[in-house]
């Protein structure tokens, strides 16, 4: 398989986060299966050995779900791993300079200090064309490499 279905985090802390939270949420289920029992049979001793066949039971409907929970998330996964194996849409080309000064009614000066400024705010009219353009601060040709 060339790429994996599922992406895992792989530093340690998130790491060890799920391992904790998988522990805990094992301890809790197993927890919760055995004060089951215990409490079947404590209320009822006659009962033999009933209680485990219905745990056992519940268990097997459980793993069940689970399978089929995991069944369908993988051949959903797979299913866009098949639909998606091929980009299909296509990067346009970026515009020039000239350009964006035609789009944006501006002089060709104006729009070369604004693409090399960190940070602009732009002033508009009710009409939506630009009004004011404040600049903080510009890139030399030194710091943008």
């Amino acid at each position: 398989m060339i790429q994996p279905l599922i992406f895992t985090e792989q530093r340690l802390f998130p790491r060890a986060m799920d391992s904790l939270l998988t522990i805990v949420a094992w301890l809790g289920f197993s927890w919760l299966i055995f004060s089951g029992l215990l409490n079947a049979i404590e209320h009822d001793p006659l009962l033999g050995a009933r209680p485990f066949y219905t745990t056992l039971s519940t268990l097997r409907i459980y793993l069940l779900v689970a399978s089929l929970i995991v069944l369908a998330l993988i051949g959903w996964a797979k299913y866009n791993q098949l639909r998606f194996r091929i980009e299909r849409r296509k990067r346009r080309p970026g515009l020039e300079r000239h350009e964006v000064a035609a789009s944006f009614n501006i002089t060709p000066e104006l729009a070369l200090m604004m693409s090399q400024a960190q940070v602009f705010t732009l002033g508009h009219y009710d009409t939506g064309a630009i009004d004011r353009v404040w600049m903080a601060k510009i890139l030399t040709h030194a710091q943008s490499e």
